[in-house]
């Protein structure tokens, strides 16, 4: 088997193994976590990491706290703003971009769901929406609804895969990215795919599935969800009034660092991955540390590709 046995699936479109190095043939060293995704690790005596289960995700907006007094929101506020339907759910049909190494030294690796093209064209109704349009989509509509202290993303749009990543060799370094962007061309090639296809919370098959299940996901931390929203906002897309909806929400993008919005394509389009991966910036607030759970919302999961 590869993971942690006790790693359940929320998706099998793609399969992360494809894009890690469980042999360590290129990545000399990580820290303690090991591998986050394609199962998560088994520990020992299979691998001296800490065992722990596959906490793959995708975050599009840290809540930090579900405690007002110390500026964030109840989880019943969140709960009921997206139940009641004023947070629009598209299908969520993805696919990886990219694999990088963000700037913290040493590095996280990261896959990248970022929007491709970065700029819609928002001038021929007849073009196709960009690659990964929703996660932006859902983002946009969640910054601008829910407007409290500890609101942030640390980041948006990448699933982290391994922490402190060190490799052999600069060559390594080289081949290992090389197989990373193998996988990537391939999934790619085949197209933006739904996630959830069916899975409950707990990863068991839902029952009475509808058509369209792969919404977002709210999570207490990275190892404990408690809500499943499925799409409320349904295909098909080419619509002029959903264009219109759509584009409306991706005219503008968050600016994790200066803490406002901006016309996308400002300052040259969409931050690329080097420039604002992984960026670790809170709107304000003290968030004590005493609270060891940080409610976060997910657009996707990518839990599992457990191979027994």
């Amino acid at each position: 088997s590869v993971g942690n046995p006790n790693s359940y699936t929320h998706q099998k479109a793609f399969d992360l193994n494809e894009v890690l190095d469980r042999d360590y043939e290129f990545i000399m060293s990580s820290n303690d976590d090991g591998w986050l995704v394609g199962g998560g690790e088994p520990g020992p005596p299979t691998t001296y990491k800490l065992a722990a289960k596959d906490s793959a995700h995708v975050e599009i907006m840290r809540i930090g706290t579900y405690r007002p007094e110390w500026g964030g929101i109840s989880e019943k506020n969140i709960v009921d703003a997206i139940e009641s339907g004023k947070i629009l759910i598209p299908q969520i049909e993805v696919v990886p971009t990219n694999v990088v190494a963000n700037p913290d030294n040493p590095p996280e690796l990261e896959i990248r769901f970022d929007m491709e093209p970065a700029i819609p064209n928002f001038d021929n109704p007849e073009a196709e929406l960009p690659v990964n349009w929703q996660l932006r989509f859902i983002h946009n509509q969640l910054f601008k609804h829910f407007i409290f202290p500890s609101r942030f993303c640390p980041g948006p749009f990448h699933s982290t895969i391994l922490r402190k990543a060190d490799w052999r060799s600069a060559k390594h370094k080289q081949k290992y990215f090389a197989k990373c962007d193998a996988a990537i061309q391939k999934w790619k090639a085949k197209g933006p795919k739904p996630l959830n296809t069916g899975w409950d919370i707990d990863g068991s098959d839902l029952v009475n599935k509808p058509k369209y299940c792969s919404g977002i996901w709210l999570f207490v931390d990275r190892e404990n969800i408690t809500h499943h929203f499925a799409p409320n906002f349904l295909p098909p897309y080419n619509t002029p009034e959903k264009r219109k909806v759509i584009l409306d929400f991706l005219c503008e993008e968050w600016d994790d660092e200066e803490l406002k919005w901006k016309p996308v394509g400002e300052d040259g389009g969409t931050q690329s991955i080097f420039d604002y991966m992984c960026g670790d910036v809170s709107a304000c607030g003290d968030v004590s540390a005493t609270d060891d759970t940080i409610p976060e919302i997910h657009s996707i999961t990518l839990k599992g590709n457990r191979k027994n």
